[in-house]
């Protein structure tokens, strides 16, 4: 038998979904600490800023996915939705601040972690109790 975790009440999964995006935006608007150029990231690839933003926007996928207890295909897709348009309108605030700017990097950051958390949850969420279990044929046994 697997074991599953408990699964907090609705309001407390929406709680914390909302209280992430909350965080994301506050990080998004408010003056960036320091300036110059972008530390590496891992692997060397891109700025660490752009794997910050893929994690920022990887865990409100997941939380949203968790929070609606997401478990089919549509639903997961959208979780991935609401955390990349999120993403997107985050890059439009950005645009008018004089601190900020409104880039395109970015937000295909945002939305590539958006994909991301949405797949975590989906590996994850077999192994939290309460919600639906998927069938074979793609519906759920709720």
């Amino acid at each position: 038998m697997r074991r599953t975790l408990p699964t907090l009440p609705r309001s407390a999964r929406y709680g914390l979904a909302a209280a992430w995006a909350g965080a994301v935006l506050v990080a998004s608007l408010v003056d960036p600490p320091g300036a110059g150029p972008t530390p590496p990231g891992p692997f060397g690839l891109v700025g660490l800023d752009k794997w910050l933003h893929l994690a920022a926007y990887a865990g409100l996928a997941a939380l949203v996915g968790y929070a609606a207890l997401a478990r089919d295909a549509r639903a997961l897709a959208l979780a991935a939705a609401v955390a990349g348009v999120y993403g997107v309108g985050m890059e439009l605030l950005q645009w008018p601040l004089a601190a900020r700017s409104a880039d395109p990097v970015d937000a295909t950051a945002n939305a590539t972690g958006a994909l991301v958390g949405a797949a975590a949850w989906r590996v994850a969420s077999p192994f939290v109790a309460g919600g639906p279990t998927p069938r074979a044929d793609g519906g759920d046994d709720s």
